[in-house]
C-alpha cells in the first residue's frame, strides 16, 4: 500500500468518524406533521387502494394466479392472430406490398448518397457551417427581440397602467 493510499484511508476515517460523532438533527415541525399525516392518510386507504402486498391471501393468490395464466394466453392467442394476420395480408397486398419495399430501397438509397456526399465534405467546413448558422439563428432571435421590443413597448405593461 502506498503512503498515498494510507493518507487517504486515514482521512477518510477521521470525516467517517466527525460525521458519526455529530448530533443528529430533528425535522422541521412542519415536515414532521406533513410526513406523519401522509402516514395517517396512507393507513386509513381502503385494502385495494394500497399495493397488492397488503391486499388480504384469499384476494392476492386468485388474482395472482388469473394474472400468471393470461401471460402465456395472450402470448399465444398474438402468435396465432399475427401468423393469421400475414397469410392474409400476403395474398391481398402483395402488389401494394412491393411498392412500399421499392420506396424504402429508393429513399435507403437516396440516405446511403447523403451519406456519402457528407462524409466527402472536410470537417472544418461542415463545423464552420453549423457555427455560421447557429449564429445567423442568434441573429435573427435577436433581431426579433428587438422588432418586437419597438412594436411593444413596455411602458404599456407597466403596473402603474395596471392599477
Amino acid at each position: 500500500m502506498s503512503s498515498r493510499d494510507q493518507t487517504d484511508e486515514k482521512l477518510e476515517r477521521l470525516v467517517s468518524q466527525v460525521l458519526r460523532d455529530q448530533p443528529p438533527r430533528r425535522a422541521p415541525a412542519s415536515l414532521e406533521a406533513r410526513v406523519l399525516g401522509e402516514l395517517a392518510r396512507r393507513a386509513r386507504l381502503p385494502w385495494w387502494r394500497r399495493g397488492v402486498a397488503y391486499w388480504p391471501a384469499a384476494v392476492r393468490v386468485p388474482i395472482i394466479t388469473a394474472c400468471a395464466v393470461c401471460v402465456p394466453v395472450v402470448w399465444v392467442l398474438s402468435l396465432w392472430l399475427a401468423a393469421r394476420l400475414l397469410s392474409v395480408t400476403r395474398s391481398r397486398m402483395a402488389g401494394p406490398l412491393a411498392t412500399l419495399r421499392d420506396a424504402g430501397h429508393t429513399l435507403a438509397s437516396l440516405g446511403a448518397a447523403t451519406s456519402h456526399i457528407i462524409q466527402s465534405i472536410p470537417r472544418e467546413w461542415l463545423l464552420g457551417g453549423i457555427i455560421a448558422t447557429a449564429t445567423l439563428y442568434a441573429v435573427l432571435f435577436a433581431l426579433i427581440a428587438v422588432g418586437y421590443s419597438l412594436l411593444y413597448p413596455r411602458s404599456q405593461y407597466s403596473k402603474a397602467h395596471l392599477t
